[in-house]
């Protein structure tokens, strides 16, 4: 059994050339962008107008304004301001020569083609040339993509961006006792969670899932499964049998498919018997079939899989906050991750039986990480958190 930091250090090393391509900017959401973003021009590219009103040279101090022009949002103004005059302005329209600020509409009436300030204007309402990205800036660090960053990637012009190839995750789920959900319980059967909360985690990955259902505790139906997921995948995700009963037939079964393991077993909890492996530039993980255990390590090591596959770190969303209450174990030989309700500053443990309690799961919003050697975290301390 290895620790966790050196799980991640064997995920972490290898090597492999991960394609790229390039995609439009309307179907880019959620893909990890491989390049940072530098702006190609000045933004905004000239002073405009921050507000609707009537631009004027700040150093005129007239009681009144003739309006010389009219200029909207994308117009190109044609005349100069000077002492007594001003044009009447849109917001976002370009700044007229001569003039450096504006009176903003509510504080001026107009009367015969004046405007006529009514109440001092204390702002120059005016985005300067270059005030928020002057050519040249960088705007984005590689990562994968938000919505806001949509936005600001359109904002510079740009109609495509190069982003990761999206991973194709294979999906087999192990055990006779499975059945589908809608399907009819016998004595002794479960409904698979697993196969559709996996499916459902790479896709909210960004990544590509595909399901190949149900694989019954025979040797030769899992080898020829097996067999077609690496023809398929790029990655291949299996929950249950890597432990040691007799059904327990992953590790064999992949290393006859000529996989080469790379670590079984990891002081995790949920989630001790995890296996990773790799066949070529293909790789696989032996997940824990206790539902639990199946959400924890590939939210801890599949999706930084995933992110080092684009040359990224997996940085998950991490929280501090106060313990609400106590929460003492037994075993501390492994780092455990502990369903919790994040509320405000406050962290609240939640009732959980265990890595088979998937249902505790539906009140929680993180995992408090409780490190290797503590046993007890008492009421008020500060844990750490990361976001589910």
């Amino acid at each position: 059994m290895i620790k966790i930091d050196k799980a991640m250090e064997i995920i972490k090393s290898q090597q492999i050339n991960w394609p790229t391509e390039r995609v439009q900017l309307i179907d880019a959401l959620g893909r990890i962008m491989v390049n940072g973003i530098t702006s190609p021009l000045d933004s905004p590219p000239f002073a405009k107008a921050a507000m609707d009103g009537y631009a004027i040279n700040s150093t005129d101090n007239s009681i009144k304004y003739q309006i010389i022009e009219i200029i909207g949002a994308g117009d190109n103004p044609s005349k100069t301001v000077i002492g007594g005059t001003c044009s009447k302005i849109m917001t976002g329209a370009m700044m007229p020569g001569g003039a450096d600020k504006i009176i903003r509409v509510e504080f001026a009436d107009e009367r015969d083609g004046y405007a006529v300030p009514h109440t001092p204007e204390p702002a120059g309402n005016v985005i300067a040339k270059a005030e928020n990205l002057e050519a040249g800036d960088l705007v984005l660090n590689p990562g994968r993509l938000a919505a806001k960053d949509i936005g600001i990637i359109a904002s510079l012009g740009f109609p495509e961006v190069e982003v990761s190839k999206r991973p194709v995750i294979g999906v087999l789920t192990t055990g006779s006792e499975l059945k589908n959900p809608g399907e009819k319980l016998e004595s002794g059967q479960i409904y698979n969670s697993n196969g559709l909360q996996m499916t459902a985690q790479i896709a909210s990955a960004g990544c590509i899932p595909k399901y190949y259902g149900i694989i019954v505790d025979d040797r030769n139906a899992l080898s020829n499964a097996v067999a077609k997921a690496f023809s398929e995948c790029d990655i291949v995700l299996l929950s249950g049998g890597v432990s040691k009963g007799d059904y327990d037939y992953v590790p064999e079964v992949l290393e006859e498919n000529g996989m080469q393991t790379l670590f079984h077993r990891v002081a995790i909890k949920p989630g001790r018997p995890l296996l990773f492996g790799r066949k070529d530039d293909k790789f696989v993980f032996g997940l824990p079939g206790n539902p639990v255990s199946t959400f924890v390590t590939f939210e801890v090591f599949v999706k930084t899989l995933i992110y080092h596959l684009s040359g990224l770190d997996y940085n998950p969303t991490l929280y501090k906050g106060k313990l609400s209450k106590k929460v003492k174990r037994r075993d501390t030989e492994r780092t455990e991750f502990y369903p919790v309700i994040i509320r405000g500053g406050n962290i609240e443990p939640i009732k959980y039986l265990g890595s088979s309690h998937l249902n505790a799961m539906a009140e929680a919003n993180g995992m408090m990480t409780i490190p290797n050697g503590i046993a007890e975290f008492k009421e008020g301390e500060t844990v750490s958190v990361r976001s589910i």
